[in-house]
């Protein structure tokens, strides 16, 4: 049996830098996990803004997003068109067929599963870093 990937929990820029330089030690590529209320709140262009930032100070290759779009249909898509690498999204099993289509014509995945750790606490990134490393789970 495969073991999970981690995603990272985060709201701010901060926190995904800080992320990024720690998972440099551990060799790694960090997935940056964003929750519904955060998309709700500052719309698609946070997201979209927040990669550019992060592709140009530590390339493309750094990092990856997955972003849960709760049960909002419409910024699902939006967020496959735009190819954010993973998606999460609640619904009934018609629409999310019809929505994982569009994901594999984008080579996006849908409802990936993920181990999630919550990095909204600044202080206790590093400490969790070297915890799920030192558990030999990359």
């Amino acid at each position: 049996m495969k073991n999970k990937s981690f995603a990272f929990t985060i709201d701010t820029l901060e926190q995904a830098e800080k992320i990024i330089l720690e998972s440099r030690i551990y060799n790694f590529k960090p997935i940056f996990h964003f929750k519904s209320y955060i998309i709700e709140g500052f719309g698609f262009d946070f997201i979209s803004s927040f990669k550019k930032i992060l592709y140009l100070k530590y390339g493309k290759s750094s990092f990856k997003l997955f972003v849960d779009c709760g049960y909002d249909h419409g910024l699902c898509i939006s967020m496959i068109t735009k190819k954010i690498d993973y998606t999460k999204l609640k619904g009934n099993n018609v629409i999310l067929s019809k929505i994982r289509n569009i994901a594999n014509k984008n080579r996006v995945l849908l409802n990936q599963s993920f181990n999630i750790v919550d990095c909204r606490n600044r202080k206790n990134i590093k400490s969790k870093m070297k915890e799920i490393c030192l558990k030999g789970i990359k």
